[in-house]
């Protein structure tokens, strides 16, 4: 069980004696550590007896009040000044303070060294060496369990909460989710770990991070995996102290059940992605799809929606975040400079594209009741993409008004087949640009002089392009009608992917 304050003041070789706090001599000791730091509880996390030359501790009054007041919240076993070195005076205020919280402060001889009081505590403490091996033991155990992937989170997190006699938290930060099981915490425990992390500078998070406005004894500690992942832990007997080394085990075992759970997020999103993308390329029977996304990826019932968010609008993975954080089930793939996604059309998915339409534009179709309509969704989702340069937009706020789209997907998709398809043949076939510098003339309003400029080519090398578009098509540029319908062919192109002169060639599904 170790040794305690009032045992260790008994070893009369150890020439010590106490000053303050005598309520705290039934502490025990748990190890026994030397720190010249001002604040020492950011290296310890509860039972420890501090040995200090008394270089850390203050000069000042209220400093000395303050310096024991941190060792009480972190509940540490007790402090041990060395005589006759570098300590100051202790102040009345700060053994007042020792009393009052039953700090126990003690004063060792100067010929006494740090040494023989750290082997007094460590052969108290043999004992407890073989109950860490235990722990440690137990604690692999449910490794094993992580590697075969045989439990199930709550009975992992279970097993682990026995074996330390605490409550555990796995808590992400930037989620602002428990990760073992996924819930939502509690805001204010949630703003209580945010506070206690972001007082400390970046690259400077101590080892362990006292929680002591959570509960007596909480703490948490970073957890090894990507992202801002920690683990709190609430000792249920707030008597003991934490052990640093067992703690460090667990969150090892916390960081690989992470791990597993991260391949597994990366799998189901390539899967409901392949499975999008055979769905807008009718290359899957919407009733199999249907079924899948309900039993696979987590989908409720009709109704859905495809929303259309720009790629410079956000990171695929800030994309997947924002979603999941809000648990929406989603499907995304990668076309023509848009993250398309099928996502339920609920309050909850409309709420994270809003957020992410602040600074561009993002289309949101009619609602999808079967499957089958997905491909009519995208367009849809598209063409509200275009009609404003910001802001979430549905579709059935523009549809059938003057911005409306004018075509069923079939008429735009013959439309493209006969207008723009032949330009782009003769393009890939010739090394030309008829394409492009059709798109630069609508662009500029059919003005010949603002073309050439922003083409940089002679203006009579842009009649002669256009020219072999006219011939292409059949229709004339200097025709209202007909420019009318080369705008529309363009625009559907545009919005179907089929103008490939307009943007790189992607693959379907995001990696």
């Amino acid at each position: 069980m170790g040794i305690t304050v009032r045992e260790l003041l008994e070893h009369p070789e150890l020439k010590t004696r106490l000053v303050a706090g005598a309520a705290g001599l039934d502490r025990v000791i748990t190890w026994a550590h030397v720190c010249e730091l001002e604040d020492p509880t950011v290296w310890l996390s509860g039972g420890e007896l501090v040995m200090t030359v008394g270089i850390g501790i203050p000069r000042d009054e209220a400093g000395q009040v303050a310096y024991i007041e941190r060792l009480a919240r972190a509940r540490l076993s007790g402090l041990m000044i060395c005589e006759g070195m570098r300590a100051p005076a202790l102040s009345d205020a700060m053994l007042e303070t020792a009393d009052r919280l039953a700090v126990p402060v003690l004063l060792a001889a100067y010929d006494v060294p740090f040494v023989a009081v750290s082997r007094v505590v460590a052969d108290a403490n043999l004992g407890d060496e073989h109950e860490r091996l235990r722990r440690t033991v137990q604690i692999y155990e449910v490794a094993r369990l992580v590697v075969h992937g045989t439990a199930e989170d709550a009975e992992l997190r279970g097993r682990l909460e026995r074996i330390l006699a605490a409550r555990l938290i796995v808590l992400d930060l930037v989620l602002g989710q428990e990760l073992l099981p996924v819930t939502v915490p509690e805001p204010e425990f949630l703003r209580a770990v945010r506070r206690a992390v972001e007082r400390y500078p970046e690259g400077q998070l101590p080892a362990v991070v006292q929680l002591p406005e959570l509960a007596s004894g909480a703490i948490a500690l970073p957890v090894p995996t990507r992202g801002r992942t920690f683990l709190v832990v609430v000792p249920k007997d707030r008597r003991r102290g934490h052990d640093v080394v067992v703690l460090r085990h667990v969150a090892t075992v916390v960081a690989l059940a992470l791990e597993r759970k991260a391949v597994e997020r990366e799998r189901q999103r390539r899967l409901a992605g392949e499975l999008l993308a055979q769905l807008v390329d009718q290359r899957l029977n919407p009733d199999l799809a249907h079924e899948l996304l309900l039993r696979e990826h987590g989908f409720p019932e009709p109704p859905y929606a495809i929303a259309a968010v720009p790629e410079l609008a956000v990171r695929l993975e800030e994309l997947h975040t924002m979603l999941e954080g809000q648990f929406v089930p989603h499907a995304v793939i990668r076309r023509d400079g848009y993250f398309l996604v099928l996502l339920p059309d609920s309050s909850d998915a409309l709420e994270v594209m809003r957020a992410l339409a602040t600074d561009r534009a993002i289309g949101w179709s009619d609602p999808i009741r079967s499957l089958s309509r997905i491909p009519v969704a995208v367009v849809e989702a598209r063409w509200a993409a275009h009609v404003q340069e910001r802001g979430l937009q549905r579709y059935a706020a523009v549809r059938g008004g003057a911005l409306g789209w004018p075509l069923s997907l079939e008429a735009a998709q013959e439309l493209v087949a006969r207008v723009v398809a032949p330009v782009q043949a003769y393009d890939a076939t010739h090394g030309t640009a008829l394409l492009p510098s059709l798109r630069t003339f609508l662009a500029c309003n059919g003005s010949w002089s603002e073309t050439a400029r922003r083409l940089s080519i002679h203006r009579q090398t842009l009649l002669y392009r256009l020219r072999r578009v006219e011939m292409l098509t059949g229709l004339r540029v200097d025709r209202l009608d007909d420019l009318a319908t080369l705008w529309l062919a363009m625009r559907a192109a545009q919005i179907l992917g089929a103008d490939a002169s307009n943007s790189a060639p992607q693959g379907s599904v995001v990696d």
